[in-house]
């Protein structure tokens, strides 16, 4: 390790579930404020830029979603936080370079502020509707499709129709139908019945649109700064747009 008074180099090797032997990550950790940023000291292990691997422009990692989770370091918990937030990352890097997928994708936030409000947003009202239900959504098991009118949009789980909202209303269209959410009994009431979870519904279908098409923007804003996809994911829309696909 060294170090000056803003800034030091770390060398970092994250535990092996195995006991292989595994590579030293050398990192620079910046402080600015009461904040931290750390990234590869030279992109030789990882990327220099992926998005899908939660290394933003410039190669300083992603550890936290601003917008909720405190990300200042202001006493020796913080710290402690902060270095086994950053060692789960590192040993997801390894994985994902294997898998060309990421690990944890439940435990993601989505590309850009705007999607990831869109994305807490979402998990409140799935949470509201149950367990169940707040799982099938961390295990991505929902899609938002459009109506054949623009005004509609359906909100499918497991490829199958919950509901049909309508945008502007911000409403189920039909409230006569029993309820989705996880408790059996509130399964026979009718939506209008069961407490307000017609609007979780209506507001979860259109949080996950909102959340689409937030980080449709977002990598369309990548490729307007020339951002160039580093081949290392599989599925990666900057791949995708590369390509032509």
């Amino acid at each position: 390790m060294s170090s000056a008074r803003d800034h030091a180099i770390y060398c970092v090797r994250p535990p092996s579930p195995s006991g292989a032997p595994s590579p030293d990550f050398v990192l620079e950790i910046r402080r600015e404020g009461d904040a931290v940023n750390v990234k590869e000291q030279h992109p030789i292990l990882l990327p220099s830029f992926c998005a899908e691997r939660h290394i933003n422009p410039g190669g300083t990692f992603c550890l936290y979603w601003g917008e909720a989770e405190p990300s200042a370091i202001k006493c020796r918990e913080d710290a402690k936080v902060w270095w086994g937030k950053l060692l789960t990352f590192l040993l997801r890097q390894r994985t994902a370079a294997v898998l060309r997928r990421w690990p944890g994708k439940a435990d993601a936030r989505a590309h850009g502020s705007a999607a990831a409000r869109f994305q807490a947003l979402a998990e409140e009202n799935a949470s509201e509707l149950g367990p169940q239900i707040f799982e099938a959504m961390r295990d991505d098991r929902f899609r938002v499709a459009r109506g054949r009118r623009r005004d509609r949009i359906a909100l499918l789980r497991d490829g199958r129709k919950l509901i049909t909202v309508l945008r502007q209303e911000r409403r189920v269209m039909t409230l006569r139908q029993r309820c989705k959410c996880d408790d059996a009994g509130a399964r026979h009431l009718p939506l209008s019945a069961c407490g307000d979870h017609a609007r979780q519904l209506a507001d979860l279908a259109l949080n996950l649109e909102g959340w689409r098409r937030s980080e449709v923007a977002f990598y369309d804003y990548l490729r307007s700064t020339n951002q160039v996809c580093c081949g290392t994911m599989e599925d990666c829309p900057l791949a995708k747009h590369q390509t032509g696909t």
